[in-house]
Parts: C-alpha cells; structure tokens; sequence
C-alpha cells in the first residue's frame, strides 16, 4: 500500500465507522508510519495500528468495520493490523501522539518519531534497518549514545533487557560512532 492507498482505506473505514455509529482512534506505527509520515519507502505491506480502546464491544465494532472494508475492497483480512498492541502495552504508549487526519468517525494519531526509533531499535530487525537510518536522520540521531538515550526514554529496562542483544546489535548496524 502506498500513502494515498493508506488514506483511502482509512476513509473507507472511517465511512463503515459512520454507518454503525462508532467513533475510534487508532495510533499509526510500523511500515505506514514510514510510508505517510518519514516517506523513505514507497509502500508497506499492512498498516500497524493500535486501536485506541479498552471496550470490548467497542474494538469488536472496530474490528468488523475492518473486515467489512477488507471484504469489500478486496483486501487482505490482515490489512488493518494490532498486532503491535502486544508490545506496545508491555513498553507503554507513545508519550505525546499528535492528530495526524480524521477521516469522518475514525481519528489517526501519529507517535512522536522518538518513539517509532525507539520500537525499531528495540525490535532489532535487520529488515528494519533502513527505517531506522531515515527515523535517526529525521531526528538528527548521529551516535550510538544518542540511540541508546532514545531507547532508554522510551523503553522500560525490564522489558529491553529480555531483547537487549538483538536492540545493541541494530544500533551496531545502524550507527558507526
């Protein structure tokens, strides 16, 4: 999906929200976070989100919506994934997402990129690399030390020390100094 494929499938979904009268937030992570916002790579194959919610029926409502948008535009059932919401519960949510765009009931927040750096790093992904490289540029992140602090603010200790190999070694790759 490309930035404007990403946009439209939030309107669709954002329409279907309409129609049975729910209003939800999502927070924009992962490969679509890159794609709309840093837009170091031309598309993404789903769009990482969390669903703003801890009411059941709520995020079932949300979740149908998605299908119904998946089903009707012909589109993987994984389109729209929360996978992330796993670890994003376990190191905490962003500290100061902003708004990014409303597309009628569903409101887009996007992470401060501090944040996103900080969960690529943690997840120590090769394949993340490139991601990593253009959040550091954006942030003006030169230095292994400046890495680590932007890890250390974001992410618990006793949470990166269960990953801490796999985060020293992306900050390896990712910074020479």
């Amino acid at each position: 999906m490309n930035s404007k494929q990403i946009e439209q499938y939030f309107m669709f979904l954002g329409q279907k929200l309409d129609e049975i009268k729910i209003k939800a937030s999502v927070i924009l992570l992962g490969g679509a976070l890159m794609v709309t916002q840093i837009g170091n790579r031309k598309s993404t194959q789903d769009i990482d989100v969390v669903i703003a919610t801890n009411d059941r029926h709520t995020y079932q409502a949300i979740q149908s919506a998605v299908q119904l948008v998946a089903k009707e535009k012909n589109l993987s059932p994984s389109w729209l994934n929360d996978d992330v919401t796993i670890i994003v519960d376990q190191i905490g949510k962003p500290k100061a997402p902003r708004q990014w765009k409303t597309f009628s009931n569903l409101t887009v927040y996007i992470p401060e990129f501090e944040y996103m750096l900080a969960l690529k790093l943690f997840s120590g992904r090769p394949q993340d690399d490139r991601d990593i490289r253009a959040l550091a540029q954006r942030l003006q992140i030169h230095t292994k030390t400046q890495a680590w602090s932007i890890v250390n603010t974001y992410i618990p200790f006793n949470q990166l020390s269960m990953r801490n190999q796999y985060t020293t070694q992306a900050i390896d790759r990712c910074f020479t100094q």
